[in-house]
């Protein structure tokens, strides 16, 4: 045993002898009982040391209103254009919560809302100030000769099909930003993330529980409430469930853009993405009904279309109770402690793998 190991153990003693954490006791603990079974891995470590650079590379820090490394053309237009491409963004969300949520729909077919045509004018009108966009972000490139990031084009470019995504882009040049209200440019990190989650998850909570009166209503007191109103009750229906998915929407799309384990994101909050994706199933499907079909397939349809909204509805309700448990102390506390197993588990099966690989090295050395 060399000098440098014996320092470090002793450190590690003295660290131990003032350490009061019962928890971090019991993983020493059980580190040192699978100590044997972890010695083929600290000969192997010898040769590879990067495999004792254990400490964490997660980033917790909150960065807001950063200031850009390069003053170009491009960096200064897109410091122009951040903000009113945000809240552009956020109205062509509101735009289509309003088209795809309340379009009108029966038995007997199709009926056109001259409101929601109007609406759909101006979702075409905007779309063009996104092609613009594109095509100056582009030219400014090429005049600058910036190379822009792909991480950041190809979210641009997916915005030219569904502009709402324009929520949370990343700068062209420096993608580690984005451009939020109250935080301008910040850093796309843990830190950041977190924060905002956390941001969201009581006004998410107050928006999901919308829908238990939404569901009260239809289910037992629609025509008392529609008499009570003097109104049309679907409509209201309609534009409180379009709100709802709006939030949804909204949320999801700035989170999954800060996120850089998008698919992680989609795993953990497939409850929210089935959400936002049925209406949009349940419109594409009407529409084509509408061009191709005879009347009994517009019945279909109309059903179809009923049974998505009920199953939307049901979603909604199970990510209400699920976002509620989330932020009680035992449910975390179960939670994190089976996430904490899962993960023990992966950990374990890992160094095994570590372990027969170590074995497999040393047997393909004393063979030569």
């Amino acid at each position: 045993m060399n000098q440098e190991t014996k320092d470090k153990k002793s450190s590690l003693f003295a660290g131990i002898e003032r350490c009061e954490n019962p928890y971090v006791l019991a993983q020493i603990e059980a580190l040192l009982i699978k100590a044997d079974m972890l010695k083929p891995i600290g000969e192997l470590a010898k040769s590879y040391p990067f495999l004792l650079q254990l400490q964490s590379t997660r980033d917790l820090s909150l960065k807001t209103r950063l200031e850009h490394k390069n003053l170009n053309k491009l960096s200064r237009y897109q410091e122009w254009t951040a903000a009113p491409g945000f809240y552009l963004s956020l109205l062509m969300l509101l735009i289509t919560a309003a088209i795809i949520n309340n379009f009108s729909f029966d038995e007997q077919g199709f009926q056109f809302n001259p409101f929601i045509g109007k609406l759909a004018i101006v979702y075409a009108c905007i779309w063009l100030i996104y092609l613009l966009d594109f095509f100056i972000i582009v030219y400014l490139s090429f005049q600058e000769k910036s190379k822009i990031a792909q991480s950041a084009f190809i979210p641009k470019l997916l915005t030219l099909l569904f502009p709402p995504l324009g929520i949370g882009l990343r700068h062209m040049e420096e993608p580690e930003k984005t451009w939020l209200p109250y935080h301008h440019w910040s850093k796309c990190n843990e830190g950041l993330f977190n924060r905002l989650k956390q941001q969201f998850s009581i006004p998410m909570i107050v928006i999901a529980l919308l829908i238990i009166p939404v569901l009260l209503i239809e289910w037992q007191f629609y025509d008392q409430v529609e008499s009570w109103l003097r109104t049309d009750l679907s409509f209201v229906l309609d534009m409180v469930q379009g709100f709802i998915w709006l939030a949804f929407a909204f949320e999801f799309i700035l989170l999954i853009s800060i996120s850089d384990d998008k698919f992680t994101y989609i795993k953990k909050n497939w409850i929210d993405l089935l959400i936002i994706l049925l209406p949009f199933v349940s419109f594409v499907r009407t529409l084509r009904i509408v061009k191709v079909a005879k009347l009994s397939h517009l019945a279909r349809g109309y059903k179809l279309r009923a049974l998505l909204m009920k199953a939307r509805q049901g979603l909604i309700f199970a990510s209400f109770f699920y976002r509620l448990l989330a932020i009680k102390p035992d449910f975390q506390l179960k939670k994190l402690k089976k996430k904490l197993d899962q993960n023990r588990t992966e950990r374990e099966i890992i160094e095994e793998d570590l372990v027969k690989l170590s074995i497999w090295l040393r047997q393909k050395k004393a063979d030569r």
